[in-house]
């Protein structure tokens, strides 16, 4: 499921993934290559800043416009397919009214392989959480301070869980591949939150 109503740097994430795997539409040159981040000047007047989103590429600001669109994740993985894009018809619109389903659906794809790698949950588990989502998102309007408080208790035993999970995985020499494989991302990332948790 995609998340709505969370703040991230990409506007495309999952429940569970999250920017580990962020989608967002990717830019591709007539030449096929990828180009980097656009320099603009930034809002404060302070300095250079930078632009990743895809309608930044339309040659207003530097380079050739792109010629094409493509799902693109974080995590570095890019889509097959090419879409191309009518910057006639973006201009004409705010930037995300453009049509960018088709690298979204395939940005969807690749992180449903993403999930058929992750170690399973017992079924009993993921129906708590579940139930425990529901309980609260149900409570956020109603009664917002039993949410912060019942929040605050999860927080608390989830941090000890996993303190616990990180010593066992350092004790049993669990590789930080195997870890990233189990909770889907990268090597790097998963040594970051091991570190984290202690």
């Amino acid at each position: 499921m995609i998340q709505t109503g969370f703040v991230s740097a990409y506007p495309w994430v999952t429940d569970e993934l999250g920017e580990a795997h962020g989608g967002q539409p990717g830019v591709v040159n007539a030449d096929g290559s990828e180009p980097g981040p656009v320099t603009v000047m930034s809002n404060s007047g302070g300095g250079l800043g930078t632009l990743t989103e895809w309608w930044a590429y339309d040659g207003r600001i530097e380079g050739p416009a792109a010629t094409h669109l493509r799902g693109s994740c974080s995590c570095g993985w890019r889509g097959e397919t090419l879409y191309p894009v009518d910057w006639d018809q973006a201009h004409e619109q705010q930037p995300y009214a453009y049509d960018t389903s088709g690298p979204e659906r395939d940005w969807l794809e690749h992180t449903q392989e993403v999930e058929t790698t992750l170690v399973p949950l017992p079924e009993d588990l993921r129906a708590l959480l579940d139930q425990v989502n529901e309980r609260l998102d149900a409570l956020s309007g109603p009664e917002p301070l039993a949410v912060l408080r019942a929040a605050n208790i999860l927080q608390r035993h989830t941090q000890m869980s996993l303190q616990a999970a990180a010593r066992s995985i350092e004790q049993n020499r669990t590789t930080p591949a195997a870890v990233a494989t189990a909770i889907g991302c990268s090597p790097g990332q998963a040594q970051d939150r091991l570190r984290s948790y202690h």
